[in-house]
């Protein structure tokens, strides 16, 4: 997996290189990492916020890296602020643009999390990233006891087997534990 920057603010102020020159330093590492891996997951940072200051920027960089090889691209929710029809349009933008996967990575900074990453599923992501009880950085990630839970028991989604299913409370229950939460 590589982060890549998607807002155009982070290009110009953190890495201080041109639009032009980031869509190179994407498409330039993806076909590196390619060359020694066989899966490239790009971690588009930043996206929703890129995308409702630049929706063509932040469209484009993940075009970029699906072109270079990447083989999910993966839109992050990093401020954990947007809501559920501004994840749902901008998966759609996405996935008219690219052919490869799509996943979804969000913070849960306005508990938004789950109800974001099950949105972005509806909208064509097949990978969610999270965390078990939502353990994370800052307010956390999104739960994927209850991401899993949500897809397979009330969205119809086959997510895990029947078995692994009935082990998800044990194992927050387990995680909890070790968290000494």
């Amino acid at each position: 997996t590589i982060f890549g920057k998607t807002w155009e603010l982070h290009v110009r102020d953190d890495l201080r290189i041109s639009k032009t020159q980031n869509f190179e330093v994407i498409h330039d590492s993806i076909v590196f990492l390619k060359r020694h891996v066989d899966t490239v997951i790009f971690d588009a940072e930043h996206f929703f916020d890129g995308f409702r200051d630049d929706a063509e920027f932040a469209v484009e960089c993940c075009r970029i890296a699906a072109d270079a090889g990447a083989d999910v691209v993966c839109l992050c929710e990093t401020n954990g602020g947007r809501l559920p029809d501004e994840v749902a349009a901008a998966v759609d933008a996405v996935r008219q643009a690219i052919q490869v996967a799509i996943g979804i990575h969000c913070h849960n900074d306005s508990e938004l999390g789950v109800a974001n990453s099950l949105i972005a599923v509806q909208h064509g992501a097949t990978q969610v990233q999270g965390t078990i009880n939502g353990i994370g950085e800052r307010c956390g990630n999104a739960n994927l006891c209850s991401v899993v839970a949500n897809l397979q028991l009330k969205m119809g989604y086959k997510v895990v087997s029947p078995a692994q299913l009935r082990h998800l409370r044990e194992l927050s229950h387990f995680v909890w534990e070790l968290a000494n939460a």
